[in-house]
């Protein structure tokens, strides 16, 4: 494997690190920073492609559409 093939798969390994973590933390909502977590997922959002951003905007939608509805 060359030294490039290294790099990115360490950054890979980090990067999935990181999600991980983050996945962790949705189980203990109450102790994790709202705000820190809407700054996470503004960052996310912000590398999405269209057709991942469509998918989250879809997600979103409904939960709103749900929120409408309880009420």
């Amino acid at each position: 494997m060359s030294d490039m093939e290294e790099i990115d798969k360490k950054i890979n390994e980090v990067a999935n690190d990181d999600l991980d973590g983050l996945e962790d933390s949705l189980n203990h909502l109450d102790s994790v920073d709202s705000d820190e977590l809407q700054s996470k997922a503004k960052e996310m959002i912000d590398d999405c492609s269209k057709k991942e951003l469509k998918k989250v905007l879809t997600l979103l939608i409904g939960i709103a559409r749900k929120s409408f509805q309880e009420y």
